[in-house]
């Protein structure tokens, strides 16, 4: 009589001892610590070379903060002094006189200087007699621009102080002028560094020739 076929023997599975389980175990294990070590050294390795990245980029700013990208000082020089209009001979101003003061800007730095309007103040013996504007520009870098600014002084001012009659009986007037200037400079167009310059001069006007003579006696300051 035939057997069914839930009456037929069925192959057994392949004993596998406990010991032959342990080894393949250990095996495994070794193969995730081997895999994890190498993900931890990968890891580490790019780790590295960010940072050491990181640190080269630091090292070359911080190189060109201090040689080419290195804030300087620009130069102001008052080149010139020219009386446009008025007089003060006849016993003083009569009426209002304009002076033009050339005003060379020179720019040492490796990128653009932009500054607003350029203010500058006369004094005659420590009172104000007069002031004047020039319209905000550009030096670009290393390059030198001339500031023109028109200067009024106030007659009725200036014939109220006490000493003029003396400087009048000497034909020579001694007229002080200061100056400022607002710029900016951007480094890499990026970071802005303010500029302030000021400027005292001191401006000499013969009464006799009608000249304006400036001398060279300018002193500058510049806060960065």
């Amino acid at each position: 009589m035939a057997q069914s076929p839930d009456q037929q023997m069925k192959p057994l599975a392949p004993f596998i001892s406990s010991t032959q389980f342990s080894r393949q175990e250990d095996q495994f294990q070794e193969r995730t610590s081997e895999q994890k070590i190498i993900r931890i050294r990968k890891f580490v390795l790019c780790c590295g070379c960010f940072t050491a990245l990181v640190v080269i980029l630091v090292v070359i700013l911080i190189v060109l903060s201090f040689t080419v990208y290195n804030v300087k000082e620009p130069e102001v020089r008052m080149n010139s002094v020219t009386l446009l209009s008025g007089t003060f001979a006849n016993g003083g101003a009569t009426n209002n006189v304009t002076l033009v003061a050339d005003i060379f800007v020179k720019n040492t730095n490796a990128f653009t200087l932009r500054f607003g309007s350029t203010s500058t103040i006369v004094y005659y013996d420590g009172v104000r007699i007069g002031e004047g504007t020039s319209p905000p520009g550009k030096a670009k870098a290393r390059r030198t621009i001339r500031v023109n600014s028109t200067l009024e002084i106030m007659s009725k001012k200036l014939l109220e102080i006490p000493t003029l009659n003396i400087d009048l009986r000497d034909q020579f007037l001694n007229i002080s002028s200061y100056t400022r200037i607002d710029g900016k400079v951007k480094i890499l167009n990026i970071f802005p560094r303010k500029v302030v310059v000021e400027m005292n001069c001191t401006i000499g006007y013969n009464i006799t020739t009608g000249s304006v003579t400036n001398g060279d006696n300018c002193l500058g300051a510049v806060d960065i």
